[in-house]
């Protein structure tokens, strides 16, 4: 399997924000993958993720960055701490409002907070869905964020591949990655959808992503209604 995930977040990111001279905190580094571009790009970083294996395999994988298990809903970092927090892919994992307040706690008043977020109409998430339905997961997000007094100033779409050899690559992949065993209903599921393509060689599934940037509005709390 090959993927450019890393990397088209990385030129998306260099879009819309300037990461020199600027001490980052990232929620929910997983295994590192996004980090070592973090590290290359930024002065530095302080990583979390509440999974414990995949924080030690982050240290491992990178050197540079400072990773500790934690999670957005709680950081133990002081106000006004980072120049910038970005969520990788993980808003919508967590209680979003908590994390969106907590993010706003340690961040500076004049940083920016950066929201990667997936697309549901790419393959890849297509597929994932048939698995792991995230969509409404993603849509109260992006509420939350919309609650709070947080002001967009860009944004950039990311459009990544993953290339598989055969369809057995890709089903040993995916099912491992949720951690669940084969199911051969659902993998007749996810080669019927529109557009997949699994009986292709190779596999090419599009990853469909958004990255936000914001600054901080008035509060950390929720508008009134």
């Amino acid at each position: 399997m090959k993927q450019n995930s890393e990397q088209e977040t990385m030129d998306a990111l260099s879009q819309i924000i300037d990461l020199r001279q600027k001490d980052l905190l990232e929620i929910g580094c997983g295994d590192g993958r996004l980090t070592a571009g973090l590290v290359e790009a930024s002065m530095s970083v302080t990583a979390v993720d509440p999974d414990e294996e995949r924080i030690e395999m982050a240290r491992r994988q990178v050197s540079g960055a400072t990773f500790s298990v934690g999670s957005g809903e709680c950081l133990a970092f002081s106000d006004a701490r980072f120049d910038v927090v970005l969520f990788s892919l993980s808003l919508h994992h967590q209680d979003s409002a908590l994390a969106l307040s907590e993010a706003f706690r340690v961040l500076k008043d004049d940083g920016s907070l950066l929201v990667i977020e997936p697309l549901n109409e790419g393959g890849l998430e297509r597929v994932c869905t048939v698995l792991h339905d995230e969509e409404e997961a993603i849509r109260m997000a992006q509420a939350a964020i919309s609650e709070r007094e947080w002001i967009l100033e860009a944004s950039r779409d990311i459009t990544a591949q993953w290339v598989f050899e055969a369809p057995l690559e890709f089903f040993s992949w995916i099912f491992n990655y949720y951690g669940i065993p084969f199911d051969g209903e659902r993998a007749r599921q996810m080669a019927a959808l529109p557009g997949v393509y699994l009986e292709r060689r190779p596999i090419v599934l599009e990853d469909w992503m958004e990255v936000q940037r914001f600054k901080k509005g008035g509060s950390s709390q929720p508008r009134p209604f």
